[in-house]
């Protein structure tokens, strides 16, 4: 990791309103200690020294056991079994894979993947369309894929964790 330095004041406080806009379930203390720092393609911001989400044009994507520990029930795309082997190559979700999404999802919104039948969260990413137009299929992309299970961040984080 490089780089790795508090976030600046008024970052911080641009930062925490787009989380709360992007997460209303996530409740972060606004004297909670934020940091930044490069790694590989990422930037990532690290909350009270545990590397939460990353950003990808701004937008605060959570990193994969981020879902699981702020309870993120919204903004997922499910996945039929077929497809779940080419996400964790790093493939985008296509559209025809697609069993159920969350209505509620914008273009251009961070989303989590899992498999259908499945609890675990197999990749983050960002919508390239609504929920609704998801849950209709049709052909094309409606997830780019930016972390997975078994990518280099994923890799980081698992060597952190245990």
């Amino acid at each position: 990791m490089k780089n790795r330095h508090a976030m600046k004041t008024k970052e911080k406080k641009i930062f925490l309103s787009k989380l709360k806009e992007l997460y209303p379930e996530i409740n972060i203390e606004k004297k909670a200690k934020i940091e930044v720092a490069e790694m590989e393609k990422y930037r990532v911001i690290i909350i009270e020294d545990s590397l939460d989400f990353f950003l990808f044009d701004d937008l605060p994507v959570p990193v994969i056991p981020a879902v699981k520990k702020y309870g993120l029930k919204s903004r997922y795309v499910e996945v039929d079994e077929g497809a779940i082997k080419f996400i964790l190559k790093g493939a985008d979700v296509m559209l025809p894979g697609i069993v159920d999404a969350d209505g509620e999802v914008k273009k251009d919104q961070p989303v989590w993947v899992r498999g259908e039948g499945y609890s675990a969260v197999l990749a983050t990413g960002v919508a390239l369309v609504d929920g609704e137009e998801m849950k209709r299929k049709g052909k094309g992309k409606a997830v780019k894929n930016l972390h997975h299970i078994g990518d280099k961040l994923w890799k980081y984080l698992m060597g952190n964790i245990y």
